[in-house]
């Protein structure tokens, strides 16, 4: 069998990149519902730190 030809069947039957790549996706998909979080709740926490703020600021 040539060396090529090698080394694609046991790059192919390997799972280890199978595995890291599905580990990045995950990732990938927590980063964007992480972010997309923070963009629709920048608002609310926004006036809630304003709101807390003013309260301690006039006791």
């Amino acid at each position: 069998m040539n060396l090529l030809t090698r080394f694609f069947v046991r790059l192919r039957e390997a799972r280890r990149g199978q595995t890291m790549t599905e580990y990045v996706l995950i990732i990938a998909a927590v980063a964007v519902a992480g972010y997309t979080a923070y963009v629709s709740l920048e608002g609310g926490i926004d006036g809630l730190i304003k709101s807390v703020t003013s309260t301690l600021s006039g006791a």
